[in-house]
């Protein structure tokens, strides 16, 4: 049975149980500590890897962003080979490519979870919704918004992916740099060009910046991502502002239309203005109500912090049934070193990737 969980999350701050700890920006880490309380409550220990002085001890080992910490992965299996290991996919392949189906199933992994729809088999692959606090619809709704925002930090197209939409926001902020109905919001922008004159900075708030405003500009990192749908539309929504979607192409699986406006119906941001321009007060107020309607139903739930906390639970109950399997991190570095040469993935723009697997001292 599985009574002790270490986490390996994505990035060093999370460390030291601070993933726990509902002090982050914008409650990101909400899930993590509701699914903490309620292991809790079934007598199931689970801290970061970090607190953990005896690996042999661990029966379940929760990974994030595997290509960042193999070598930590690696230490446990080295003291504790026979570990059931529970990985949770968290970036869009077009910005992290290791988090493509093929490359990670490689014989690490016990059960990956994935949002992405294709991929799931129910074998080695199985549903999981981004993990995202619950958010509640806001119901004083300013009546002096200004008309649209975007809320994004500026980052590169790194892997020139096709997918990748990145580009997608230069053209939005290229169109508008010079109205005063829109405003631009996120870290680094001024990198990209220090002259947009409605460059707002960075907010510690998105959810009341986002009250501001009608409308906001809600692009994925990618277009092709089938149930690739994060946080950004939930902030906008909670907020009374109308989200501008464009991400997941399936997103009318999951969002009633009436809750969002489809950027990919529109021409171009000429036609989408005029769109957004026109649209009566009666029509904001009835996609208002919709928004609320939806925050409050069962088909939101899933991907809230008490949605996640019910989908991992239910996995660990599963992986209890699996009978644990030895894992050879010889044979492991030769499979997973392959598919990354198959696959072309490049040397130069995963390098430590690869010489953390190279010259690592676990066998």
């Amino acid at each position: 049975m599985i009574k002790k969980i270490a986490l390996i999350p994505s990035v060093d701050a999370y460390f030291n149980n601070q993933i726990f700890k509902q002090n982050f920006e914008n409650d990101g880490t909400e899930p993590f500590s509701i699914l903490k309380q309620e292991l809790a409550l079934k007598k199931i220990i689970f801290n970061t890897i970090d607190l953990f002085v005896d690996y042999k001890e661990i029966d379940l080992l929760i990974i994030m962003r595997h290509e960042t910490n193999i070598d930590k992965i690696f230490n446990v299996l080295s003291k504790n080979n026979k570990v059931k290991i529970l990985y949770i996919s968290t970036e869009e392949i077009s910005v992290a490519p290791t988090q493509s189906k093929e490359l990670l199933d490689f014989g690490l992994f016990d059960r990956i979870l994935t949002w992405r729809d294709n991929e799931i088999d129910s074998k080695l692959f199985f549903k999981y919704h981004y993990m995202t606090p619950h958010r509640s619809f806001k119901e004083n709704v300013k009546s002096d918004r200004k008309l649209v925002c975007l809320i994004n930090a500026y980052k590169k197209n790194f892997y020139g992916c096709s997918n990748n939409i990145y580009s997608e926001r230069f053209k939005v902020i290229d169109f508008y740099r010079e109205k005063k109905t829109f405003d631009l919001y996120g870290h680094n922008w001024s990198y990209y060009d220090n002259s947009i004159q409605n460059y707002k900075g960075s907010t510690p708030d998105k959810i009341k910046t986002y009250s501001n405003y009608d409308f906001s500009f809600i692009f994925e990192n990618s277009n092709n991502e089938l149930g690739g749908i994060s946080e950004k539309i939930w902030d906008s929504m909670s907020a009374g502002c109308i989200p501008i979607y464009y991400g997941a192409p399936n997103i009318v699986d999951y969002i009633p239309t009436d809750c969002f406006i489809d950027y990919r119906k529109f021409n171009n941001l000429k036609s989408l203005e005029l769109f957004l321009m026109e649209m009566p007060l009666n029509e904001k107020t009835r996609m208002r109500k919709a928004i609320s309607c939806f925050l409050s139903s069962k088909n939101y739930e899933k991907f809230t912090s008490k949605g996640f906390s019910k989908n991992i639970i239910s996995n660990i109950n599963d992986l209890n049934k699996i009978i644990p399997r030895r894992k050879n991190i010889l044979g492991i570095k030769f499979i997973l070193i392959k598919k990354l040469l198959i696959k072309r993935i490049s040397l130069w723009k995963h390098k430590r990737f690869f010489l953390k697997i190279l010259v690592s001292k676990y066998f």
